[in-house]
């Protein structure tokens, strides 16, 4: 019961902001797909345009995502102790969660290009980081690596972990994608974008969270122990 309270606090906290910012993101990234699909099957060629949107789309993936669940976490940590604004928390912890995620990103490629399945794995592990970054005090002191202490915490956690990421990233999406994908452009059917971008957000809260949570719990059993 705890859990879902804390929930409809964040969701009351941070629900407009990060669903105004979910619609722009899903339109921005629904635009420049049908673009390069567009641009793919002009007969004239275009690949310079493919290559540009592209880009775009590369550049839109690392932005959005990272933003979204930073606004989240913001939420949450208004749970534990944080006083200041929304602004202040991306000014403290934006920048760095850019950084770590590339870092990850960078690492998981690197095996990837190595063996498929390594790279999954470096995926998993890095799946905890930008709530180290943002809510971890040994890493906010310099006494913790982001991608190491969150490798750490998903060993602890396979099973949750597995399940949130079969759930929010492979289940979820892959029914919204077959059944509501052709409603998301919201100049098209405008009543119907918005409602799939409503839910996108409380995916994204309630994921968020779901994470936060075990990583609470990790903090609690450190402490414990000290």
């Amino acid at each position: 019961m705890k859990f879902f309270a804390e929930s409809l606090q964040v969701f009351k906290k941070v629900f407009i902001p990060l669903f105004a910012l979910v619609v722009v993101s899903t339109n921005i990234d629904q635009y420049l797909n049908l673009y390069i699909e567009n641009a793919l099957q002009d007969p004239m060629g275009a690949q310079s345009q493919v290559y540009f949107f592209g880009f775009l789309s590369l550049l839109s993936s690392v932005i959005f995502p990272t933003l979204l669940v930073t606004m989240a976490l913001f939420a949450l940590n208004l749970q534990t102790g944080w006083t200041q604004s929304l602004g202040a928390f991306l000014k403290k912890y934006l920048n760095q969660l850019y950084i770590e995620t590339l870092r990850s990103w960078g690492k998981t490629l690197l095996w990837s290009l190595c063996f498929v399945i390594p790279g999954i794995i470096k995926y998993i592990q890095y799946l905890m980081v930008p709530v180290i970054v943002t809510s971890s005090t040994r890493y906010d002191e310099g006494k913790e690596d982001a991608l190491k202490a969150s490798a750490q915490i998903v060993r602890h956690n396979w099973g949750k972990i597995l399940g949130i990421i079969f759930v929010f990233q492979i289940l979820i999406p892959m029914i919204l994608a077959s059944v509501f994908n052709s409603y998301r452009l919201i100049w098209n059917t405008p009543v119907q974008s918005l409602a799939l971008s409503a839910l996108d957000t409380y995916l994204i809260l309630f994921s968020t969270h779901l994470l936060f949570t075990i990583f609470r719990n990790e903090v609690r059993k450190h402490d414990a122990h000290v």
